[in-house]
């Protein structure tokens, strides 16, 4: 348990140069990939503003800021800096940073859902417009909160020392993502049907996340039940940068091409001629 690891890592000294040298990498990453993304995200809702509330520069604003990626981004800058700001970090530092490890890949699973729910738009502009069945809708948005609950179980039973709680929640996230992986193959096929080729596309490149997201999943098990080596403060850097940073640098990246194929950063006036009509019907004129 991640209590366990955490209780014995004053045994092992100071935080290593490797594992400060990988902080500092996430630091550098991370914030660039933060940057990166808010113009990105930005443009597309901007563009494609598909909410009831009449479109905004500060909504706009705030939704890329808080997008998932940049979510997971903050939160990695966050642990990172936990990791640089003392070599000698006590135990609760420890657990902080734990936490924000771990937690950091609900924001990638509910990714999933985000974008598939916008393969559903692709091709429409405004709110709504989804092709989507309701069910297929309620489905996708369903999938977030035992991923949520399981996550925090998971965490909290390792941090308090209750096994049963970190249990329930692994065995939640095992199960959630074996629907979420079953749902993701059903609908890339179902797709063909109903989905203009923008969307299609997405739904295929989402697809192929799901073998870098189980390999950091099982990542996110070992850290709570495997031996030492996979603890994120104390461990292994070569595990931590394998089977944790670059996976989900993986993902992020295909998670940028999918949004940006299934909502191009750039296009047809007419596209800006249909916002801009949708516009005009939320307020009135």
């Amino acid at each position: 348990m991640v209590v366990d690891h955490l209780s014995s890592r004053a045994e092992y000294g100071p935080i290593s140069m490797a594992r400060r040298n990988i902080a500092i990498a996430e630091l550098v990453i991370f914030s660039a990939i933060h940057l990166i993304q808010i113009p990105i995200r930005f443009t597309q809702e901007w563009r494609y503003w598909h909410n009831r509330k009449k479109r905004h520069i500060a909504r706009c604003f705030i939704y890329s800021w808080f997008s998932m990626i940049g979510i997971l981004s903050q939160l990695r800058i966050a642990s990172s800096a936990m990791i640089i700001s003392k070599s000698h970090p006590d135990k609760s530092m420890l657990i902080a940073e734990a936490c924000l490890q771990s937690v950091g890949l609900s924001p990638l699973l509910f990714e999933v859902s985000l974008v598939l729910l916008r393969c559903g738009q692709a091709g429409e502009y405004g709110r709504g417009n989804s092709k989507w069945s309701l069910p297929i809708r309620i489905a996708l948005h369903g999938f977030r909160f035992p991923i949520f609950i399981a996550i925090v179980l998971a965490v909290v039973g390792g941090i308090i020392n209750i096994r049963p709680y970190g249990e329930a929640g692994s065995v939640v996230l095992v199960v959630t993502f074996v629907f979420v992986c079953g749902l993701v193959g059903w609908l890339s096929i179902k797709c063909r049907s109903i989905l203009p080729a923008t969307g299609r596309r997405g739904v295929m490149l989402t697809m192929l996340t799901l073998p870098f997201l189980l390999i950091r999943v099982i990542y996110f098990l070992l850290q709570e039940y495997g031996p030492p080596a996979f603890n994120p403060a104390s461990g292994s850097v070569g595990i931590l940068a394998g089977m944790g940073l670059l996976m989900e640098l993986i993902i992020i990246g295909i998670f940028v091409l999918a949004r940006t194929v299934i909502e191009p950063l750039s296009g047809p006036s007419e596209n800006k001629r249909h916002i801009t009509t949708n516009d005009a019907e939320w307020t009135g004129n």
